[in-house]
């Protein structure tokens, strides 16, 4: 009756009385069921479900394991002054993940006292350092050849700068050995400890009442050098007394004194001296132009009445000046007298912008590639020159090892019982060690080893 096609296999279409076709709807059959929902919405709502938990495990596991990766690799937080500064810095403020957790502090201070007065028969020589906890403590080489102390009991501060400089002057009177450290506190105030053989207790020098404070920055220079006849200060009457009256105690060939210096800017060292018997150091002299995170030499122990301070200057040249106090001799425009005066006929170029110095028999400082370089002298005031031949890179077997790059540096020579002599250098090499290179004084091979630095 119209032009509707039944395809085969569809029902025949019933009609009515009319013949027109009854359009209705076939009834559908009953649909399976499983757990009261027709099976064809079944599998639909599983992949939904399936979907939903899915993106809530990922979002959960995602929040999980940020959270873990946060506690595995905390921010890498670097000092706003070594953003733009790196050379200057070192160790933890460079990023904090450098931070070490274990043996010594990354960019620890060095230094030495030697006690060459006392034939070797309690130590041969006591290393300070910080500890990775932020305390300055000690450690000694016996005679025999180990290394004793470094622990908890050896603490002496624990108020110390993030790699600070340390510095000491070690000597004896009358049979009383004394002892003086030299450090930067939290706060870049220069500090004074104190000690002897006869009280074995470390107290606050004399230097802490006048609360100098240092040059802010994260890595700085601080050196204090010990004056046995106290060359290079020809005037005894600059040092202050109780009485404010000038001081009438001369000094003589048995005159112990002691020279600090310190930066108070980026450019600028400050000096300050003291000898024994009196109650209080004196400002004595401004050094201009010069790098304060670079480390300070000195060599005041020679035969005349010469002394020598080695500095890094704003060009990143290690130069020596020279101090004649002798003033029985004519002051001239080439030599004068009681006058630093700069040895402009030597210089080392090239040196790390933060690269300590160091002398005992050669001079030394390291290099702008991280090598540790020691110098043969010839000290005579202008006229002071380098014997290249005889000059070295310290290292170990395998050829030089560099330091970390702006290491603090110590430096020394000691007699050995064989009647010979050995040079001792200790530098870093990697951020929780504390390394020493020896060689004999006359050459040879060098070898190296680590300080056995407890990690508690």
């Amino acid at each position: 009756m119209d032009d509707t096609v039944v395809s085969p296999g569809f029902p025949s279409l019933e009609v009515d009385e009319k013949g027109a076709p009854i359009r209705r709807r076939e009834e559908e059959k009953p649909q399976k069921q499983t757990c009261g929902m027709p099976q064809r919405y079944l599998l639909g709502t599983i992949i939904l479900i399936f979907v939903v938990l899915l993106g809530v495990g990922l979002g959960v596991g995602l929040g999980i394991g940020l959270k873990r990766d946060k506690h595995k690799a905390p921010a890498n937080i670097v000092e706003p002054y070594c953003v733009d500064n790196p050379e200057y810095c070192i160790g933890g403020s460079l990023g904090s993940l450098y931070y070490t957790t274990n043996g010594t502090f990354n960019g620890t201070g060095i230094a030495l006292a030697t006690e060459f007065w006392n034939n070797q028969e309690r130590k041969i020589m006591t290393v300070y350092y910080q500890h990775c906890t932020g305390e300055i403590r000690w450690i000694q080489l016996t005679p025999q050849g180990q290394w004793i102390g470094g622990t908890k009991s050896e603490v002496i501060v624990t108020d110390a700068k993030n790699a600070t400089p340390i510095s000491t002057v070690s000597y004896a009177i009358n049979g009383t050995a004394l002892w003086h450290l030299f450090y930067i506190d939290t706060n870049n105030i220069v500090r004074q400890k104190q000690n002897s053989n006869s009280t074995n207790i470390w107290q606050d020098g004399p230097l802490n009442a006048l609360n100098l404070t240092a040059y802010d920055a994260p890595n700085v220079g601080l050196q204090a050098c010990w004056y046995g006849n106290y060359y290079g200060d020809s005037d005894a009457s600059k040092f202050p007394t109780y009485s404010g009256e000038n001081n009438t105690i001369p000094f003589s060939a048995e005159t112990h004194g002691m020279h600090l210096w310190y930066p108070t800017n980026e450019t600028t060292f400050s000096q300050w001296g003291w000898y024994e018997g009196q109650e209080q150091w004196t400002e004595q002299h401004t050094w201009p132009n010069m790098n304060a995170h670079a480390g300070v030499g000195c060599y005041s122990w020679g035969p005349g009445t010469t002394t020598y301070a080695m500095m890094v200057d704003t060009e990143n040249t290690a130069e020596i000046w020279w101090k004649d106090t002798n003033s029985n001799m004519t002051s001239t425009p080439q030599h004068p007298i009681n006058e630093w005066v700069n040895a402009t006929g030597y210089a080392i170029n090239n040196v790390h912008p933060s690269s300590s110095l160091g002398y005992t028999d050669y001079f030394y400082a390291q290099m702008r590639d991280g090598d540790i370089m020691g110098h043969a002298m010839n000290w005579s005031s202008e006229h002071t020159s380098s014997i290249e031949a005889k000059s070295f890179t310290v290292g170990n077997t395998q050829g030089a090892v560099k330091g970390l790059l702006g290491t603090h540096m110590s430096v020394t020579a000691v007699d050995d019982y064989s009647g010979g002599t050995s040079l001792y250098v200790f530098y870093q090499t990697r951020g929780d060690d504390l390394s020493v290179f020896t060689r004999d004084y006359a050459g040879g091979q060098w070898t190296q080893g680590e300080l056995p630095i407890p990690n508690d």
